[in-house]
Protein backbone atom coordinates (compact mmCIF):
# COMPACT_ATOMS: atom_id res chain seq x y z
CA UNK A 1 0.00 0.00 0.00
CA UNK A 2 3.02 2.31 0.35
CA UNK A 3 3.54 2.39 -3.43
CA UNK A 4 -0.34 4.45 -3.53
CA UNK A 5 -0.33 6.02 -0.31
CA UNK A 6 0.21 9.49 -1.71
CA UNK A 7 -2.77 8.94 -3.92
CA UNK A 8 -4.62 7.70 -0.98
CA UNK A 9 -3.56 10.79 0.54
CA UNK A 10 -4.36 12.91 -2.10
CA UNK A 11 -7.97 11.47 -2.16
CA UNK A 12 -8.42 12.10 1.42
CA UNK A 13 -7.92 15.16 1.77
CA UNK A 14 -9.53 16.01 -1.49
CA UNK A 15 -12.69 18.26 -1.96
CA UNK A 16 -14.84 15.13 -2.74
CA UNK A 17 -13.77 13.44 0.66
CA UNK A 18 -14.80 16.95 2.37
CA UNK A 19 -18.11 16.75 0.09
CA UNK A 20 -18.71 13.21 1.51
CA UNK A 21 -17.76 13.70 4.91
CA UNK A 22 -20.49 16.84 5.11
CA UNK A 23 -23.31 15.76 2.68
CA UNK A 24 -25.48 12.90 3.77
CA UNK A 25 -27.49 13.82 0.60
CA UNK A 26 -23.98 12.93 -1.28
CA UNK A 27 -22.89 9.85 0.38
CA UNK A 28 -26.49 8.59 -0.02
CA UNK A 29 -26.40 9.22 -3.72
CA UNK A 30 -23.09 7.85 -4.08
CA UNK A 31 -24.29 4.92 -2.59
CA UNK A 32 -27.22 4.26 -4.52
CA UNK A 33 -25.25 4.76 -7.78
CA UNK A 34 -22.89 2.30 -6.73
CA UNK A 35 -25.52 -0.33 -5.79
CA UNK A 36 -27.44 0.99 -9.32
CA UNK A 37 -23.75 0.76 -11.22
CA UNK A 38 -23.55 -2.91 -9.76
CA UNK A 39 -26.49 -4.14 -11.02
CA UNK A 40 -26.20 -2.97 -14.42
CA UNK A 41 -22.78 -3.76 -14.91
CA UNK A 42 -23.63 -7.59 -13.49
CA UNK A 43 -27.26 -7.39 -15.02
CA UNK A 44 -25.69 -6.83 -18.03
CA UNK A 45 -23.00 -9.31 -17.83
CA UNK A 46 -24.89 -12.17 -16.86
CA UNK A 47 -26.43 -13.35 -20.18
CA UNK A 48 -23.27 -12.27 -22.13
CA UNK A 49 -21.03 -14.87 -19.96
CA UNK A 50 -23.53 -17.43 -20.10
CA UNK A 51 -24.18 -17.13 -23.68
CA UNK A 52 -19.99 -17.28 -24.28
CA UNK A 53 -20.47 -20.52 -22.35
CA UNK A 54 -22.51 -21.94 -24.84
CA UNK A 55 -25.83 -21.47 -24.15
CA UNK A 56 -28.27 -19.87 -26.36
CA UNK A 57 -26.53 -20.86 -29.41
CA UNK A 58 -29.32 -19.35 -31.43
CA UNK A 59 -29.04 -15.93 -30.28
CA UNK A 60 -25.73 -14.37 -32.48
CA UNK A 61 -23.18 -13.44 -30.00
CA UNK A 62 -22.24 -10.71 -32.00
CA UNK A 63 -25.69 -9.28 -31.99
CA UNK A 64 -25.87 -10.25 -27.69
CA UNK A 65 -22.29 -8.24 -27.49
CA UNK A 66 -23.60 -4.94 -29.07
CA UNK A 67 -26.56 -4.56 -26.73
CA UNK A 68 -25.06 -5.79 -23.54
CA UNK A 69 -20.93 -4.93 -23.56
CA UNK A 70 -21.98 -0.54 -23.44
CA UNK A 71 -23.86 -1.97 -20.54
CA UNK A 72 -21.69 -3.34 -18.79
CA UNK A 73 -19.15 -0.27 -19.42
CA UNK A 74 -22.36 2.41 -18.27
CA UNK A 75 -22.33 0.12 -15.16
CA UNK A 76 -18.52 -0.59 -14.52
CA UNK A 77 -17.95 3.58 -14.74
CA UNK A 78 -20.64 4.53 -12.75
CA UNK A 79 -19.20 2.00 -9.86
CA UNK A 80 -15.64 2.79 -10.15
CA UNK A 81 -16.57 6.56 -10.14
CA UNK A 82 -19.02 6.53 -7.26
CA UNK A 83 -16.49 3.43 -5.74
CA UNK A 84 -14.06 6.27 -5.52
CA UNK A 85 -16.31 8.55 -4.28
CA UNK A 86 -17.31 6.33 -1.06
CA UNK A 87 -13.78 5.35 -0.85
CA UNK A 88 -12.69 9.19 -0.55
CA UNK A 89 -13.92 9.11 3.30
CA UNK A 90 -12.07 6.22 4.61
CA UNK A 91 -9.20 5.18 1.74
CA UNK A 92 -6.50 4.18 3.99
CA UNK A 93 -8.87 1.98 6.11
CA UNK A 94 -10.69 0.23 3.16
CA UNK A 95 -7.42 -0.47 1.29
CA UNK A 96 -6.07 -2.14 4.58
CA UNK A 97 -9.32 -4.39 4.52
CA UNK A 98 -8.71 -7.53 3.19
CA UNK A 99 -12.18 -7.87 1.45
CA UNK A 100 -11.52 -4.65 -0.24
CA UNK A 101 -8.20 -6.03 -1.59
CA UNK A 102 -10.28 -8.96 -2.69
CA UNK A 103 -12.60 -7.42 -4.58
CA UNK A 104 -10.34 -4.76 -6.22
CA UNK A 105 -7.95 -7.74 -6.69
CA UNK A 106 -10.99 -9.78 -8.52
CA UNK A 107 -11.75 -6.45 -10.55
CA UNK A 108 -8.63 -6.18 -12.14
CA UNK A 109 -8.58 -9.54 -13.19
CA UNK A 110 -12.06 -9.20 -14.48
CA UNK A 111 -10.75 -6.02 -16.61
CA UNK A 112 -7.56 -8.33 -18.07
CA UNK A 113 -10.13 -10.94 -18.55
CA UNK A 114 -12.06 -8.56 -20.99
CA UNK A 115 -9.44 -6.83 -22.70
CA UNK A 116 -7.75 -10.26 -23.41
CA UNK A 117 -11.12 -11.23 -25.09
CA UNK A 118 -11.07 -8.38 -27.20
CA UNK A 119 -7.43 -9.29 -28.58
CA UNK A 120 -8.47 -12.69 -29.82
CA UNK A 121 -8.98 -12.54 -33.18
CA UNK A 122 -12.07 -14.58 -33.30
CA UNK A 123 -13.83 -11.85 -31.20
CA UNK A 124 -12.56 -8.78 -33.76
CA UNK A 125 -14.56 -10.93 -36.28
CA UNK A 126 -18.09 -11.66 -34.45
CA UNK A 127 -20.14 -9.26 -36.85
CA UNK A 128 -18.40 -10.91 -40.24
CA UNK A 129 -18.42 -14.50 -38.78
CA UNK A 130 -21.47 -16.70 -37.77
CA UNK A 131 -21.23 -16.42 -33.98
CA UNK A 132 -23.93 -18.89 -33.10
CA UNK A 133 -21.01 -21.55 -31.88
CA UNK A 134 -18.33 -20.58 -29.30
CA UNK A 135 -14.65 -21.15 -28.84
CA UNK A 136 -12.77 -22.24 -25.87
CA UNK A 137 -11.57 -18.38 -25.18
CA UNK A 138 -14.79 -17.26 -25.24
CA UNK A 139 -16.05 -20.39 -22.95
CA UNK A 140 -12.77 -19.16 -20.44
CA UNK A 141 -13.34 -16.00 -20.58
CA UNK A 142 -16.96 -16.39 -19.89
CA UNK A 143 -16.37 -18.51 -16.60
CA UNK A 144 -13.78 -16.51 -15.36
CA UNK A 145 -16.41 -13.36 -15.69
CA UNK A 146 -18.73 -15.20 -13.85
CA UNK A 147 -16.79 -16.54 -11.56
CA UNK A 148 -14.88 -13.46 -10.72
CA UNK A 149 -18.25 -11.03 -10.23
CA UNK A 150 -19.64 -13.58 -7.92
CA UNK A 151 -16.73 -13.11 -6.09
CA UNK A 152 -16.93 -9.39 -6.12
CA UNK A 153 -20.39 -9.06 -5.06
CA UNK A 154 -19.72 -11.51 -2.02
CA UNK A 155 -17.04 -9.28 -1.09
CA UNK A 156 -19.06 -6.33 -1.28
CA UNK A 157 -21.73 -7.44 0.90
CA UNK A 158 -19.37 -9.49 3.46
CA UNK A 159 -16.46 -7.08 3.78
CA UNK A 160 -15.05 -8.93 7.23
CA UNK A 161 -15.61 -12.15 4.78
CA UNK A 162 -11.32 -12.41 4.68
Amino acid sequence: MESIAPLLEWLARSELARVMATSAPARETAATLHALGAMVVVGAALPLNLRLLGLWRGVPLADLNRVLSPLILLGFVTTVASGVALAALRPFALLGMPAVQAKLALIALLMINALALRLVPAWRMLDQVDSRGTISRFRTAGLISLLAWSGVLALARWPALL
